[in-house]
């Protein structure tokens, strides 16, 4: 394909989606979208309509913990509302969820459940990560660690990891939707105490289909993890995380889960 033909391609199908999220159905926007007449209107209608059934599909597999507390019905009502708010900017539906979390924390509707936007966050992040690149931490990384100056090297995060935080308890509140023993006393009275929590996601290394895993994260890890996540050397990182931090063990499972991709140079001290 040449480039002036991509180039055409990719107007029309801006064209296409500029039709199809348009309030009223305007043909004259796109007179070479689809065919004349009553037909292209149709056809732009029907664009419309199974646009959204595929999104609806598609944001239910990638935000399962917010289906199960929405529950169908408003769960589809939201969909559909994100997806006339917020129109795709990917082709790829396994973006479709890409904006849903923010969108959600702009919902009055949804004040009564403040939680609910950060459980999103959390569940796009499994959704992304269970397709991230693997770890590539190298034996050449481990010898610059026990060689050089931990002032001068920074741990870089692989990309098979996210860290959440979140002023609710994001993580009580997925297990339990994963659990059908769940306690939902204790997951309620978690949420009247206020207790904040940060989510630590990942995909386990030497197997692409592993079941991606969360912990909540106690207040040294995090403190640790977010200096590194903000490119810390690692004495800056020990630093922020503070003498219960334990470096020692942190990194022996790091290791043995693939959290990191190698060692780099800090960008801050």
């Amino acid at each position: 394909m040449s480039a002036a033909t991509h180039t055409t391609e990719l107007e029309r199908q801006q064209r296409l989606i500029a039709a199809i999220f348009a309030p009223q159905l305007d043909l004259a926007t796109c007179p070479d979208v689809l065919q004349d007449g009553a037909r292209r209107e149709a056809g732009l209608a029907a664009y419309r309509g199974n646009g959204l059934a595929h999104a609806r599909n598609a944001l239910r597999l990638q935000f399962p913990t917010v289906l199960a507390m929405l529950g169908d019905d408003a769960f589809d009502v939201l969909s559909a509302r994100y997806w006339r708010a917020r129109p795709p900017r990917r082709g790829d539906l396994a973006w479709v969820g890409e904006e849903l979390p923010a969108y959600i924390a702009t919902v009055d509707s949804l004040d009564a459940w403040p939680w609910l936007a950060d459980c999103a966050r959390l569940d796009w992040a499994i959704w992304q990560i269970a397709g991230a690149a693997p770890p590539c931490m190298t034996h050449a990384d481990l010898q610059r660690l026990a060689a050089e100056d931990p002032a001068g090297l920074s741990l870089q995060l692989a990309a098979c990891t996210a860290r959440i935080p979140s002023a609710w308890p994001i993580v009580t509140i997925h297990l339990a939707h994963q659990d059908a023993a769940a306690d939902w006393s204790m997951v309620r009275q978690a949420i009247l105490d206020g207790a904040s929590q940060t989510a630590w996601v990942w995909r386990p290394q030497g197997d692409a289909a592993a079941e991606v895993r969360l912990i909540a994260l106690e207040d040294a890890a995090d403190r640790w993890i977010a200096a590194l996540a903000a490119g810390a050397s690692i004495v800056g990182a020990l630093d922020a995380a503070g003498e219960d931090f334990d470096f020692a063990t942190w990194m022996q499972r790091a290791l043995a889960e693939g959290w990191l991709d190698g060692v780099a140079t800090p960008v801050s001290p």
